[in-house]
């Protein structure tokens, strides 16, 4: 099957999205010991990224599933 640029787009925010995650992961460890403002603001901002890129994947999903149809 031929990759649509929708496919491509889907496959570049999953790509993304690991990446945002394991930076929050790192984040996180860091907010377990001494913890500053910029570091909470920095966690908060992360997992709002993170959310944003799993809901541009689900539009994503649909996208491909509205051309397959």
């Amino acid at each position: 099957m031929k990759e649509t640029p929708i496919m491509i787009y889907k496959k570049v925010l999953e790509s993304r999205l690991v990446r945002k995650k394991e930076e929050l992961a790192e984040t996180e460890k860091n907010l377990e010991g001494m913890s500053t403002p910029s570091d909470k603001r920095k966690f908060i901002e992360l997992k709002a990224i993170v959310n944003e890129l799993e809901n541009c994947i689900d539009i994503a999903e649909s996208m491909v599933k509205m051309e397959k149809d």
